[in-house]
């Protein structure tokens, strides 16, 4: 039988929108060789148009070191032209270490799967992903498109999109480091994006500066503690209406007509606020004299004073015991609930997030790797790896 051809080591699934590659017992030797298979293969996928899912099959596949930046350089060409995803079946241990480093320096997922089976399932899953996303764009509410931040050489967001719909719970999750806290950071304006834009009920707002982004009611808690630790819990929350005041500062010093008409207004928003997070009895004590959670709580509290559209919540359950991840649970839930206020979660706990979700983005050494409903995102071979630290 006579040896395949490259031609004959590449077929088209159409119904599964993906581009199976053979490498079964190839052996690249050199540059001429691996120039070869990329020329047939970009010429193929240059005539469909259209991008396509990559399923690399690397059974006995060998790759010498000497071509191995070449393999590497026009892979990726390959891929940023025509790629939705890639999956890689079969590869020996030398070439998984080699993917991989490559990988963490170039920061994409090496997605190397023990069977074909398996990859084609994860594909499945990151088609239905992608079905599931073009059905939400019917609000478009707050809209991330192509956003890359960059720090020097460090690219802490690279590529990452996605939209949020109005009234919901939004979760961005993954493991430590992954650009999560850069990406809320982009959302309200303190970082500017290197690339892309912020697009917030049809507007670009990705110029604005943070004090801008705040008059379009968007609120912010920290993963660090944000607070006046020598003001009381009321003083506290206070502050959270500075943006709403109409008077000016001639007013204020004479504490007189729209100024404490204005002043006696916020503090009675204040104290329903106060009373709907069942912190009446701190309302008069310091915050810095406050056990953890309750300053969580506080700091929310201020948030929700700004009567926020959108609710930016950077692990607000972080360091908390259960009764107090109960309690924080339940008041998020009634604030979206009362209010209708569109949130943004940051949270480690799956199990709060798996549970009060309406949508998860998951990213990864700052890209996005996987996205949906919970139920979705939960049994995601793509997440389970990248929280397992395999590959």
């Amino acid at each position: 039988m006579a040896e395949k051809t490259f031609k004959d080591r590449i077929a088209f699934h159409q119904s599964l929108e993906t581009l199976e590659v053979d490498f079964s017992n190839v052996t690249f030797s050199s540059v001429d060789e691996v120039d070869a298979f990329y020329d047939e293969v970009d010429q193929q996928l240059a005539k469909t148009g259209r991008r396509w899912y990559f399923l690399i099959i690397y059974l006995d596949c060998v790759i010498e070191p000497q071509v191995w930046e070449r393999f590497a350089e026009r892979g990726k060409n390959t891929n940023v032209k025509y790629s939705l995803g890639t999956v890689r079946v079969g590869a020996s241990e030398e070439t998984r270490e080699e993917i991989r480093g490559r990988a963490k320096e170039d920061r994409f997922r090496s997605n190397i799967f023990a069977s074909r089976e398996e990859a084609l399932f994860a594909i499945a899953e990151r088609r239905k992903r992608q079905e599931v996303l073009v059905e939400r764009q019917t609000d478009d509410y707050l809209r991330v498109e192509d956003v890359q931040l960059l720090f020097g050489g460090i690219r802490a967001l690279d590529g990452v999109g996605f939209s949020v719909n109005r009234g919901e719970i939004f979760s961005i999750i993954g493991p430590n480091g992954a650009g999560k806290t850069s990406m809320l950071n982009v959302i309200n304006g303190f970082y500017r994006p290197t690339r892309g834009q912020i697009v917030f009920d049809g507007r670009d707002r990705t110029s604005l500066k943070p004090r801008a982004v705040a008059g379009l009611r968007f609120a912010r808690t920290f993963q660090n503690i944000a607070l006046f630790k020598g003001m009381t819990t009321l003083d506290n929350i206070m502050t959270g209406r500075l943006l709403r005041r109409r008077s000016n500062f001639l007013w204020d010093a004479i504490y007189w007509g729209i100024s404490k008409n204005e002043e006696m207004e916020n503090r009675d928003y204040v104290e329903g606020i106060i009373d709907f997070l069942e912190i009446e009895a701190i309302r008069k004590t310091p915050v810095g004299r406050l056990p953890y959670g309750l300053q969580k709580r506080v700091e929310l509290a201020r948030a929700l004073a700004m009567e926020p559209k959108v609710l930016l919540l950077d692990e607000p359950m972080a360091g908390m015991n259960l009764e107090e991840k109960q309690d924080m649970v339940r008041f998020i839930l009634d604030a979206n609930d009362q209010w209708g206020i569109t949130m943004i979660l940051i949270e480690h706990d799956m199990a709060v997030v798996m549970d009060i979700s309406n949508f998860v983005v998951v990213l990864d050494h700052g890209q996005k790797i996987a996205e949906g409903v919970p139920d979705e995102v939960r049994v995601d071979p793509v997440v389970i790896r990248a929280y397992l630290g395999q590959n």
